[in-house]
């Protein structure tokens, strides 16, 4: 299995929705497989205010659910998107509707943040069975028994299939996103060596990375470092995405 070299996380809409398809190419150029795709949402509770400003700033330019996943149609020239979203847009669209919109876009997979796991299964089977899984999420808070729970009802549909329909998603620390410079990744790596034990499905470290170093210690537990915050931050400071992301692909300098 190879190791994707990073997990980039970009808001739709910031800063536009024109500017969205010419992200995706640039990702793609830079050879990221996946790319996390926040859907702007108004009462984001997982997001730091890195993210909820851009995402402020996505819905003040009219970066509606709907437009975002229009304007992702017939993109091709991408990496495979898992769509960053919450609940509520989703059921305000609907399972079939949302189905229909999603099949012309990059999509493969959505993460839900405020989904519990068994909530809406009814929901989740219809997508899932539709080819758009549920990326499992694991926070620090969750029990071996339960994360063991989670990982088998959302299965990995096992290799051949896209990275982003296959990883679970590993929650660095509790709280909001947010860069962390720094931060202790000593529970991390505890982290990942016991689910390890649950799943050799592939997985990915997020919530307060950022530096070289930091992207570079997630890697060498086997896993796919996830950028979104400093990556959001740096975007709208004017700064290219080849030059944020090429120096924390590979390496720790």
């Amino acid at each position: 299995m190879s190791l994707n070299p990073l997990l980039p996380f970009l808001m739709a809409g910031d800063p536009s929705l024109d500017a969205l398809p010419s992200l995706l190419a640039e990702a793609k150029a830079l050879g990221i497989p996946a790319i996390e795709l926040g859907l702007p949402h108004s009462d984001p509770i997982a997001d730091g205010p890195v993210l909820q400003a851009a995402a402020q700033r996505a819905i003040g330019r009219g970066a509606t659910p709907m437009r975002v996943l229009e304007s992702l149609a017939g993109i091709s020239d991408s990496p495979d998107v898992i769509l960053f979203t919450y609940l509520n847009p989703l059921l305000q669209i609907g399972a079939g509707r949302l189905r229909a919109l999603l099949a012309p876009t990059p999509v493969k997979a959505l993460l839900v943040v405020d989904l519990p796991f068994g909530e809406e299964p009814a929901f989740e089977a219809d997508l899932r069975t539709a080819g758009y899984p549920m990326v499992p999420l694991l926070s620090p808070t969750t029990t071996l028994e339960r994360a063991r729970q989670i990982l088998l009802e959302r299965p990995d549909p096992g290799a051949g299939t896209p990275f982003a329909q296959r990883f679970a998603y590993v929650v660095a620390r509790l709280g909001v996103t947010g860069t962390g410079q720094g931060m202790d990744l000593g529970p991390v790596v505890t982290r990942v060596q016991q689910i390890r034990t649950l799943s050799d499905r592939p997985l990915a470290v997020g919530f307060g990375l950022s530096d070289a170093q930091s992207l570079a210690q997630v890697r060498t537990l086997g896993a796919t470092p996830v950028i979104g915050s400093a990556l959001v931050q740096e975007l709208a400071e004017g700064q290219s995405l080849r030059a944020i992301l090429s120096p924390r692909m590979v390496g720790d300098s």
